[in-house]
C-alpha cells in the first residue's frame, strides 16, 4: 500500500528537480511606444504700428502763431506735432516749416528777431496736408511710407480716421533688436567719415545725408575726433565743419 505511494512521491520529487533544472526564457517586456509630441513652430508676432507709437500727442492749434509753435517745439524737444482746429486734425507742422521762414538750421539759433518775425505768421498759413497711417498696418510699411516720402513721423489714425497717436523713425528703432541696431549705427558712422574723406561737411548737411538728428552726428563727430580720424571746426554762424585728417 505505501509502496505506491513512496513511488508518486519519487515521482513528483523528480519532476519538481526537472523543472528547477531548465532554464526560464524571459520574455522582454516590451515598453509602451511612446508618442512625441511635435513642436510647434512659435511664429513671431508681426509688430503693428499701434504697438510702438506715442499715444500722448502734443498738439499745435491752428489759430496760433508759428512764434508759439516753435517755442513749443523746443520745449517739448519733438520734431514735429499735428494741427487741430477745435479738436478736429487738420494738419502738421514742422521744425523745417518753421525753420525755412527764417533761413536757419536748428530753432536754438532763433533770435529775437526771428521769434518777431515768425508772430506775423499763423500755423494754417503753413501747415501741410498730413500723411497717416493706419493703427493696425505694420511697422514695416510705416518704414516704408516714411522712406518713400523721405519723412521722419507718420500721424496714426483708427478706422474712423481718429487721430490716435504719432510715429517717428526713433520709435521704429524699438522694435529692432541690439545687434541691428548697433549694425544700423556702425554704417552710419562709416557712411559719415567715408564722406569726410572727400570732402568737409559740415554737421546739418550729413545729418540731411544720413538721416540722423544732427546732435547724434556732433557726438558721434566728438569720438573720431578723439580717436584722431578728423578735426570739428566750430563757426560763428551755422553747424560745425567736420574735416578728415590725412
Amino acid at each position: 500500500m505505501f509502496k505506491w505511494l513512496k513511488r508518486l512521491l519519487r515521482i513528483g520529487r523528480k519532476i519538481k528537480e526537472r523543472r528547477r533544472g531548465k532554464k526560464r526564457i524571459l520574455r522582454p517586456k516590451l515598453r509602451p511606444k511612446i508618442r512625441l509630441k511635435k513642436k510647434k513652430k512659435i511664429e513671431k508676432r508681426v509688430l503693428l504700428v499701434s504697438d510702438l507709437m506715442t499715444k500722448n500727442i502734443i498738439p499745435v492749434y491752428s489759430n496760433q502763431n508759428l512764434s508759439e509753435a516753435a517755442k513749443l517745439l523746443l520745449e517739448k524737444n519733438i520734431s514735429g506735432a499735428p494741427v487741430l482746429d477745435k479738436n478736429l486734425f487738420v494738419g502738421e507742422i514742422s521744425r523745417t516749416d518753421i525753420l525755412k521762414i527764417v533761413g536757419k538750421n536748428d530753432l536754438s539759433e532763433l533770435t529775437k528777431e526771428d521769434f518777431e518775425k515768425l508772430k506775423k505768421i499763423m500755423v494754417c498759413e503753413v501747415m501741410k496736408k498730413p500723411i497717416c497711417i493706419l493703427e493696425n498696418e505694420t511697422v514695416e510699411n510705416a518704414k516704408k511710407m516714411m522712406d518713400k516720402f523721405k519723412i521722419r513721423r507718420l500721424l496714426v489714425i483708427d478706422k474712423k480716421k481718429r487721430l490716435v497717436g504719432i510715429i517717428t523713425r526713433t520709435d521704429l528703432l524699438k522694435g529692432e533688436s541690439k545687434e541691428k541696431i548697433k549694425e544700423k549705427i556702425y554704417t552710419k558712422i562709416d557712411e559719415m567719415v567715408k564722406m569726410l574723406e572727400k570732402e568737409s561737411l559740415d554737421i546739418s548737411t550729413i545729418s540731411k545725408r544720413l538721416n540722423v538728428p544732427e546732435n547724434l552726428v556732433e557726438e558721434w563727430a566728438k569720438i573720431i575726433e578723439e580717436n584722431g580720424l578728423i578735426e570739428i571746426n566750430y563757426r560763428a554762424i551755422g553747424s560745425p565743419i567736420l574735416k578728415f585728417k590725412k
